[in-house]
């Protein structure tokens, strides 16, 4: 009797220690798409990103961060970081925007070879933390890509 619990304790040993390692982010963020909408550069040298998020879950989202990595025509052009809180209902979407910063002379020149054809291919790499409960947060990743219309003022 002894010799036939001995592989079943292992057997339930070995399968919370895999349940436990979980990655809960993709769970929670599942479905959650950010994407860029416009890119705008006003008269003073600002640029100005436009971003969706579209959340077709049952459940509202409360973002307390946002940071985007942004991509034009494959250069890093810059960040898109914001910490007022983003509330999303549950299947609704949400428009926001932000200025983008940390971009050098090469992004610079990456941006007005845009503004010249209209638009650009982007990817964006978005770390998002969501706030679950009162103290409790989560952090996720969101990808996404396309075309964005790049206009000057």
């Amino acid at each position: 009797m002894k010799r036939s619990l001995t592989p079943l304790f292992l057997l339930a040993l070995l399968a919370s220690i895999f349940t436990a390692c979980v990655n809960s982010s993709r769970i929670i963020a599942t479905g959650l798409e950010a994407k860029l909408t416009s890119i705008v550069r006003s008269s003073d040298g600002t640029v100005t990103a436009s971003w969706h998020v579209n959340n077709p879950n049952i459940v509202s989202y409360l973002f307390s961060r946002v940071a985007s990595k942004i991509y034009l025509n494959g250069s890093y052009v810059g960040a898109l970081v914001s910490e007022d809180p983003l509330g999303i209902p549950a299947n609704s979407e949400v428009d926001r925007s932000g200025i983008i910063t940390g971009g050098d002379a090469a992004a610079a020149r990456v941006i007005s070879d845009a503004i010249t054809h209209g638009s650009a291919t982007y990817r964006v790499d978005t770390q998002i933390t969501i706030r679950i409960y009162d103290d409790t947060i989560e952090k996720s990743s969101l990808t996404n890509s396309g075309t964005v219309p790049v206009t000057a003022k």
